[in-house]
C-alpha cells in the first residue's frame, strides 16, 4: 500500500508452549528504536508470565480449574474473570457448544482466554508506542488471533494473509488493515455433517468478539451463519466445502 521502506523487527515469546509474536513497523530502526523494541518485548514477556502465574495460572489450582470443579469463587472474586466467563456463555448460546468448560490456553478451543491476553498485553505495552513518531505500526499475534494498530496519520497498512484451508502452506487471499483484530477458526472434524464451513476469519475492533464470531461460524453452518453475518453486519471471509471462498463486508456476502 506504500512505497516507503519499512523495517519489521519481531520476536516470539512462548508461554506454556503457545507462541506470541511481537512485531513493529518502523522506517528507522536505529539504536533508539531497537532499545524501545527490546524493552517492549521484555515487558510483554514479563506480563505474560504474570498472567499465567497470577490471576490466570493454567494449573490444577487455577481459576478455570476451580470453576470446572464447581466452585463459584472465581466469579465472585475477579471482575475480569466474570467478563470472560460472560463472553464464553455468549459463545455457548450462539454455537450450542460448551465453551466455558474448556478455556485453558493449552487446548484453547474457544480462543477467549488467549484473545483476552492479547488484548490486555497489546493495550498496555504496544499501543502506547504509537505516540513515537518513529513507529508506524504495532502487532501481536498468536495462532489465528491477531491485533494490529497504526499510528494516526501514518500511511502504513498491515498485510493480513488468510491461509488456504485446503493447503496449509498456502495463502488463499490477503487484506490490508490499519487498526483492528483478526480471528480465524477452523473446522477440526471434517466429518461434521452440521456445518460445511471449513474456515472462518472475522475482522472486528475487539479480538474476543472476533473469536466468538469465528467459532460461531464454524459451528452454525453456512445457512444459519449467513443470516448472522447479515444481522450483525460482520466483515471477514469464510471457506465453504461446496461454495468455496466467500468474502463478506458489513453483512453483505460477495462472490470470491
Amino acid at each position: 500500500m506504500s512505497e516507503n521502506k519499512y523495517y519489521f523487527p519481531s520476536r516470539i515469546v512462548e508461554v506454556l508452549n503457545v507462541p506470541f509474536t511481537i512485531k513493529l513497523a518502523t522506517k528507522n530502526y536505529d539504536r533508539i528504536t531497537q532499545d524501545i523494541f527490546h524493552q517492549t518485548c521484555f515487558s510483554i514477556e514479563k506480563d505474560l508470565a504474570q498472567i499465567v502465574d497470577g490471576v490466570y495460572p493454567f494449573r490444577t489450582d487455577s481459576l478455570i480449574r476451580k470453576l470446572q470443579s464447581g466452585s463459584i469463587d472465581p466469579l465472585l472474586d475477579y471482575d475480569t474473570f466474570q467478563s470472560i466467563f460472560a463472553q464464553a456463555k455468549l459463545a455457548d448460546e450462539m454455537t450450542g457448544a460448551k465453551v466455558e468448560g474448556n478455556l485453558e490456553i493449552e487446548n484453547d478451543s474457544s480462543g477467549l482466554i488467549k484473545g483476552w491476553i492479547i488484548e490486555k498485553v497489546f493495550e498496555k505495552n504496544l499501543r502506547p508506542l504509537l505516540n513515537n513518531s518513529e513507529i508506524s505500526g504495532v502487532s501481536l499475534t498468536s495462532g489465528g488471533d491477531m491485533k494490529v494498530a497504526t499510528r494516526k496519520g501514518a500511511d502504513f497498512y498491515w498485510e493480513i494473509g488468510i491461509k488456504d484451508p485446503n493447503d496449509f502452506q498456502g495463502i488463499a487471499t490477503g487484506y490490508y488493515l490499519k487498526n483492528g483484530s483478526v480471528a480465524t477458526s477452523e473446522m477440526i472434524d471434517d466429518q461434521n455433517d452440521i456445518s460445511k464451513i471449513k474456515q472462518v476469519t472475522i475482522f472486528s475492533a475487539g479480538l474476543i468478539d472476533a473469536d466468538v464470531w469465528a467459532k460461531t461460524g464454524i459451528s452454525a453452518g453456512i445457512k444459519k451463519f449467513s443470516q448472522m453475518i447479515w444481522k450483525s453486519k460482520l466483515t471477514g471471509i469464510l471457506f465453504d466445502q461446496e461454495e468455496g471462498e466467500i468474502p463478506f463486508k458489513n453483512g453483505i456476502l460477495k462472490q470470491a
